[in-house]
């Protein structure tokens, strides 16, 4: 810092006008941000998801069942649509399913493998190597789909794909914004189809929801 009674040279002025006006900018930009959060106050996206979901649900005539998100809401979702759409003697149960679909998966590895990412096997808690080294293609496929069987990892396509097959059923997923996707059509056509959705913003970690 300069000596008080020492007269600031033209190149000291010129540095601290400088920082004045840079702070005074940045004050009239936080200030305006201010301003606008202040009349225009953060959007629910939640809620702005659950009304365009409503929206959605009336267009298809049916009304949402919340399911729990605890790792096991894919399945909890399939069964529930199961024994209201096709009950059975045995109620569906998610440990049910989840093993018709390891087994399945399985029994059909070169189908599903190309679609199973080291994301997807790191999700499941499937290791990336072993004491001897990098772990074989197929072990960690078969590993990932033993999680699947005994673990609450999180299912995704492969999975619901598996479970329309082994279902006989098509299996219609809804999401907001996105087109329904449909698996199973064109195979299980006689059969009316399990509408799941996806919901993304109404919950902090995604849940899967049946409708009725």
């Amino acid at each position: 810092m300069a000596d008080a009674g020492k007269k600031l040279s033209r190149q000291q002025r010129r540095q601290l006008n400088k920082q004045a006006r840079e702070q005074e900018r940045i004050d009239s930009i936080r200030a305006e941000v201010e301003r606008e959060n202040s009349e225009n106050p953060p959007v629910d996206q939640g809620a702005v998801e659950s009304e365009a979901m409503q929206r959605l649900c009336n267009e298809l005539q049916v009304e949402v069942h919340e399911i729990t998100p605890d790792g096991h809401c894919l399945y909890n979702a399939i069964a529930d649509q199961m024994n209201l759409r096709y009950p059975a003697p045995e109620l569906y149960t998610y440990a049910m399913l989840r093993k018709a679909a390891a087994n399945y998966m399985r029994q059909h590895a070169d189908e599903f493998m190309p679609f199973i990412s080291d994301y997807d096997e790191q999700a499941a808690g499937v290791p990336g190597q072993t004491d001897n080294g990098a772990q074989a293609p197929l072990s960690k496929y078969l590993a990932y789909c033993d999680a699947m069987e005994t673990s609450a990892a999180w299912g995704g396509q492969p999975e619901i794909l598996a479970l329309s097959k082994v279902l006989f059923t098509p299996i219609h997923i809804v999401q907001v914004g996105m087109p329904i996707v449909k698996i199973g059509d064109d195979e299980f056509r006689e059969r009316s189809p399990l509408l799941i959705s996806y919901h993304v913003k109404m919950y902090g970690l995604g849940e899967v929801c049946t409708h009725s």
